[in-house]
């Protein structure tokens, strides 16, 4: 149950928009969602760029999906001790 719940935190947390958008205003603060959501022009969009940085951002998450395996064991092994 606590990793679901630590799953679930990461995920809400990695994909969070609405409130860094409101708080931050210097560039160098910025979160990946909200640097992919500035970047994209009112008139024009380089998509080729655009979607390179979407499979960057999504990389770790299919790491993740990849590695589930350790990751369920370590927390398996962990929880027995």
């Amino acid at each position: 149950m606590n990793a679901t719940v630590g799953i679930l935190t990461c995920l809400w947390a990695w994909n969070d928009l609405l409130l860094p958008l409101v708080i931050l205003s210097s560039p160098d603060a910025q979160t990946l969602p909200l640097v992919q959501y500035v970047f994209q022009g009112q008139f024009s969009t380089n998509y080729t760029v655009a979607f390179a940085s979407y499979l960057m951002a999504l990389a770790p998450m299919v790491v993740y999906v990849f590695a589930q395996r350790w990751v369920i064991s370590s927390v398996m092994r962990g929880s027995i001790k």
